[in-house]
């Protein structure tokens, strides 16, 4: 078992054609924070140069904003293959979920067309947070020569920033409280679109009619929705690839229970689904989650991230006249909820299981 990352395109399903990619943390580019940065007449300034120059403070500045967001460039992150980013502007965006007409009625002749009336059926806030920190560099990395301290928590600044949206992402995701659909709510024909079941053939037929038989609860329209997108935790990774990728099913353990899917060993479930993300996000039991990509959970992006320096020019700040501290801040700004489940089912999952 891993705890890696893995992102699994399927390319052909026939030919069993498919790349897996392991996402891991990409090298800093500027690994030294004046590397990049020259002096007068074209030299490189080395930190004892800049400590005793009026150069230091662009440097350290300059220095610290490019690992920064390096890192913040460098973690792999899934978030934007499962959600739809959309702008947002307001403190929080409210969405509204409309009924379906339906189908067109029969009009006999000469009597009037029926009225078309759209109704709501329920109305959705998502929240944008303000997210930020603030990294303290004092006088004493500059004069005693810390600048691997600095360096490191640039890159953990970035880093933390990455983590941030990946994490908001997920906790939507492995919220149960976010499935509410149900056959007795007339959201679908099958049942709950969150359940506590282990993965296997039975539950992953079921997921997949749960949201398939997705409908408008007014009219009764099926929604036509297609799950292409399987996400699991890292313990539930070799019984999906299983599942998902042999091109036969067989008997285990000597059974001669009669098979559940028919008498055939092609494997129906080859193909089922383009995409599949392992990620201990998910967390560390046997979740895994059914989904058509972008179309469940939306990021609201008010502004991306933004990395700010108080000034040490002129009139020194409060910080660095009491204190020799500069400081750099770290802010992103954005939202992410749960925007229609009726496209993903959930579940929270037992040790996977052959049937």
């Amino acid at each position: 078992m891993s705890n890696l990352t893995k992102i699994i395109k399927i390319l052909d399903p026939q030919a069993g054609r498919l790349q897996e990619s392991i996402l891991e943390e990409k090298s800093i580019q500027n690994e030294n924070l004046f590397e990049q940065a020259t002096g007068g007449y074209g030299h490189k300034v080395t930190l004892q140069e800049a400590s005793v120059t009026s150069d230091f403070p662009t440097l350290l500045r300059d220095g610290i904003r490019s690992i920064a967001f390096d890192r913040y460039m460098g973690i792999p992150t899934t978030w934007q293959q499962i959600c739809d980013v959309m702008p947002s502007d307001k403190a929080q965006e409210d969405w509204v979920e409309e009924n379906a007409l339906g189908e067109l009625p029969i009009v006999h002749e000469l009597t009037p067309y029926p009225e078309g009336k759209q109704d709501l059926d329920r109305t959705l806030a998502i929240r944008n947070y303000k997210r930020g920190l603030i990294l303290a560099v004092t006088e004493e990395m500059i004069k005693f020569n810390k600048t691997n301290l600095i360096k490191r928590q640039a890159a953990q600044l970035g880093r933390a920033a990455a983590n941030t949206r990946e994490q908001s992402v997920y906790t939507v995701l492995t919220t149960t409280g976010n499935y509410v659909r149900n056959s007795t709510t007339g959201d679908n024909d099958i049942g709950a679109n969150t359940v506590g079941t282990a993965f296997s053939a039975t539950a992953l037929n079921t997921a997949l009619t749960t949201l398939r038989t997705m409908k408008d609860r007014k009219t009764g329209v099926y929604l036509g929705v297609n799950p292409d997108m399987l996400i699991c935790a890292p313990r539930v990774e070799m019984a999906v690839k299983q599942l998902l990728l042999a091109p036969m099913l067989s008997r285990t353990g000597g059974s001669t229970t009669a098979e559940v899917y028919g008498t055939g060993v092609a494997n129906p479930f080859r193909g089922l689904v383009n995409t599949i993300i392992v990620s201990p996000r998910m967390g560390t039991g046997y979740q895994w989650l059914l989904c058509e990509a972008r179309q469940a959970v939306v990021f609201q992006e008010v502004e991306g991230l933004q990395i700010l320096q108080e000034s040490v020019g002129g009139v020194q700040h409060e910080g660095y006249f009491k204190y020799d501290v500069v400081r750099y801040r770290a802010r992103d700004w954005f939202g992410v909820g749960m925007l229609n489940d009726r496209f993903a089912f959930y579940s929270t999952g037992a040790a996977p299981a052959v049937d």
